[in-house]
């Protein structure tokens, strides 16, 4: 199976990936984090409008760009690469096929122009980040998907350890959704190995400044080795998150479990490169470290999906061995 884009799905990834790099800084996030309700930064909700990023996996005859899946995951792990702290990747990439898959043509059409918030549940825990903007929820019912309006749900303010993230517990009967679970585990996962790699960029670039005996702690052995050991793990990450947003089913949890152990890999390693500066409020590390414990969780958590892949690989009619584990 071919997991390399093509250069048009590139280019799109690319053009996000500048577009949040420009626009969702370190100083956009402290601006949020420092401000009060009155001085908050503006939305970058109608510029992903723009971009046409909302209705990427919306048909062309909907006014979308009718796109793979495999690139929403691809601009999922550039937005993690920021930490972007509004929910496109929740609504264009999950909300957005599932709608068109219902048939609910006003309302994907309000949410590709930018002008109706639809967020996903989580069938796994009934918990939804930024639950506050929506304008309504997506649950799954009964196997099928279900719109239900903001004010016929009850939502309860939930602790996170990111700031950046508001969390809500969502009062509303419903179970889970495979295509809306699968979707959000994916671009979780995705999201992760964006994070990652922006964690051990910026450990490169404090080991370029930092110096100690004299010398940039960059140049010692022992710094290379960690933050070379994180890289290999991202690379062997990503194939497996790519291979899972072009054909989910078992590979959906490997993706998540690898995901959570690189970037929990690439948080420890980083803060170990950091030493007592990381744990700052000045470092900007504390803004994704932040983002990685509160995802880990999110969609799933590390035992939730090694629990379903060691009920899968010890069926008794499970299917094993190259012909099928390695037959993608």
């Amino acid at each position: 199976m071919n997991l390399i884009y093509t250069s048009d799905q590139k280019e799109l990834i690319d053009a996000a990936d500048g577009f949040f790099a420009g626009e969702h800084t370190v100083e956009y996030m402290r601006h949020l984090l420092e401000s009060d309700s009155a001085d908050t930064p503006p939305s970058l909700w109608d510029n992903f409008a723009e971009l046409g990023l909302l209705g990427l996996l919306a048909p062309e005859e909907k006014n979308g760009l009718a796109q793979d899946f495999s690139v929403m995951a691809g601009i999922a792990e550039m937005a993690g690469n920021v930490a972007l702290t509004e929910p496109l990747i929740e609504i264009a990439g999950i909300s957005v096929p599932v709608l068109d898959e219902m048939g609910a043509t006003v309302e994907l059409n309000a949410v590709i122009a930018g002008d109706l918030k639809v967020l996903p549940v989580c069938g796994l825990s009934g918990m939804v980040s930024h639950a506050d903007l929506a304008d309504m929820f997506l649950i799954g019912e009964g196997g099928k998907a279900r719109l239900i309006d903001k004010n016929d749900v009850t939502l309860t303010p939930l602790k996170s350890i990111d700031p950046l993230r508001k969390l809500y517990k969502i009062s509303i009967p419903g179970d889970g959704l495979d295509t809306i679970d699968q979707r959000g585990t994916i671009l979780n996962a995705s999201f992760l190995c964006g994070l990652s790699k922006r964690m051990v960029a910026l450990s490169v670039d404090y080991a370029k400044d930092r110096e100690q005996f004299g010398k940039q702690i960059g140049s010692f052995q022992a710094i290379k080795h960690q933050l070379a050991n994180v890289h290999t793990q991202i690379e062997f990450t990503r194939p497996i998150v790519q291979l899972a947003a072009t054909q989910m089913g078992r590979c959906v949890h490997q993706a998540k479990v690898s995901s959570i152990d690189t970037a929990m890999l690439a948080a420890e390693t980083a803060i170990q490169v950091h030493g007592g500066m990381g744990y700052t409020f000045e470092v900007s590390l504390h803004m994704f470290m932040k983002r990685v414990w509160a995802l880990c969780g999110e969609w799933g958590d590390r035992s939730h999906h090694i629990n379903i892949l060691e009920a899968m690989i010890l069926a008794d009619d499970a299917e094993l061995g190259p012909g099928t584990t390695f037959n993608y």
